[in-house]
């Protein structure tokens, strides 16, 4: 499993090292696929300094979502709120917010869950 907690790292330079992952099509496939990437950015006088960028994992997309799936199963209950799942998912995964709302649909389907208010998971009971 690729999954590992993100944090913001700083080093003894005043450098701070952003962990995420973001989203890219392959220009030869069309397929997509996400990269782990860390942003290393270091603060002047002017404001922030993006130093470089370093990918240090790719993946497919089905297989982040996967993962990141399988790593929720145990925290997913009954009345979930959508924005605590969003939380955890950009906290310990490193996904932005503009792809949650992405996994949260794969969620439903995977676990068999609903949104009747478009706020909460509820499982399916046959």
């Amino acid at each position: 499993m690729r999954t590992k907690k993100r944090l913001l790292l700083t080093n003894p330079l005043n450098m701070v090292v952003e962990k995420m992952y973001i989203r890219t099509t392959c220009t030869q496939c069309g397929n997509v696929d996400c990269h782990d990437v860390d942003v290393h950015v270091s603060e002047t006088r002017t404001g922030p300094s993006i130093k470089h960028i370093e990918v240090t994992d790719s993946v497919s997309e089905e297989e982040l979502a996967r993962d990141v799936i399988r790593g929720l199963r145990p925290y997913v209950h009954n009345g979930i709120d959508v924005r605590e799942i969003c939380c955890i998912v950009k906290k310990y995964y490193g996904i932005v917010a503009a792809y949650c709302c992405d996994l949260v649909t794969r969620l439903k389907i995977e676990l068999g869950m609903y949104c009747p208010d478009r706020r909460h998971l509820y499982f399916v009971v046959p």
